[in-house]
């Protein structure tokens, strides 16, 4: 987690220079800030940075470059300095306010998915002081449906609906437990495996499915898809997404399972497929045509690919080197073309791991 740090007294300078060494000791990347008055004033007052724009502007700016934002002074500080660049859940970093004296370490925003709760549970320990944590699934030591998805990398599609689980975990109802994939551990209280009751969870990588049609479901999708794609040179990122989404419905599979695409080397530098992935978030593996003959299967094959790639098969080959690369998996989906366009899936082994309170964000 990138961090930034700022103060406002001598007395949170000096916490903030305390802080930052603390941080920095343990590999965490973190800028402490304050006054040009504050800094020459502290001892070690060099390792902060300098502020020379309002609170507004550097607000604005560490929203849009920090993943946690510490304010060491007034909660109402923070509050009117973050207030203008909120967006949501999904979006916003953590962001934790400390007294100067370092009793009180809260948690203000994004307890969760950013990791404040945590984090303010890192800084009091290095402050001396008391964390102060307030999302009710923590207080209550209950099960934490986007601490969980967080720890266990799922995609939360709706985020409103991870109300609707917290909701009814504190009023002691039951939450439909649903899973395509295998459970290691004891799920944690209130979720019961395979009901249909007013609040379900769902982890599939499927698109659509019987369980949509629950009363109400929140979906988490695990990232397990490597998308093996070849095409024609000069094919536009246009085309082979157009392809590629009619491809996944097809296939009822979700685009928010896929973890990366792969080819072969001659296309690393293809336009279209590099936008494409750019365009998902992903990283775009290549292999050598001797790498991808080498890996084991049963592939589609074709002499006049092997003609001009070395290869007889590109894209099944790509997906299942990378999903082995990445620690183990199979051919899901075998080659599909159209439009100047092949393309293949291959999803990774994977399982549900409940084996700690850590894993599940609340009690068993």
């Amino acid at each position: 987690m990138k961090l930034s740090i700022i103060c406002f007294t001598e007395a949170g300078a000096r916490l903030s220079v305390k802080l930052i060494k603390e941080l920095l000791k343990a590999g965490q990347p973190c800028e402490a800030y304050g006054s040009e008055g504050l800094i020459k004033s502290c001892p070690d007052g060099d390792l902060m940075i300098p502020v020379s724009t309002s609170l507004s502007e550097w607000t604005k700016e560490q929203f849009l470059q920090k993943e946690g934002i510490v304010f060491v002074g007034a909660t109402g500080i923070a509050v009117r300095a973050i207030a203008p660049f909120l967006k949501s859940k999904a979006e916003d970093p953590a962001v934790v306010v400390m007294d100067d004296m370092g009793r009180f370490s809260i948690s203000l925003l994004s307890g969760h998915l950013g990791g404040a709760n945590e984090l303010a549970e890192q800084l009091a320990g290095m402050a001396g002081g008391q964390a102060v944590i307030t999302t009710a699934t923590d207080i209550h030591g209950s099960f934490a449906v986007d601490l969980f998805a967080k720890k266990q990398g799922l995609v939360i599609t709706e985020l409103k609906k991870v109300k609707m689980i917290s909701s009814a975990i504190l009023k002691g109802e039951s939450v439909g437990f649903h899973c395509d994939f295998p459970v290691s551990g004891k799920l944690p209280s209130g979720l019961i495996p395979g009901e249909a009751c007013n609040a379900n969870l769902w982890i599939t990588i499927k698109e659509n499915a019987k369980e949509e049609s629950l009363k109400a479901s929140l979906k988490l999708v695990p990232r397990l898809l490597v998308l093996g794609v070849g095409c024609r040179k000069g094919v536009p990122a246009k085309t082979i997404e157009k392809v590629l989404d009619r491809f996944f419905k097809e296939w009822n599979l979700s685009p928010e399972a896929l973890t990366a695409c792969a080819s072969i080397d001659l296309k690393k530098e293809e336009e279209g497929i590099c936008r494409f992935a750019a365009s998902k978030g992903i990283p775009f593996y290549t292999y050598p045509a001797k790498v991808l003959e080498e890996t084991e299967g049963e592939f589609s094959s074709s002499s006049f690919v092997k003609k001009v790639t070395g290869v007889d098969n590109v894209c099944e080959r790509a997906a299942l080197t990378c999903v082995k690369e990445l620690g183990g998996g199979k051919l899901l989906v075998k080659k599909q073309a159209a439009d100047g366009v092949t393309a293949a899936v291959a999803v990774r082994d994977w399982k549900v791991q409940l084996d700690s309170l850590d894993s599940l964000g609340g009690n068993i």
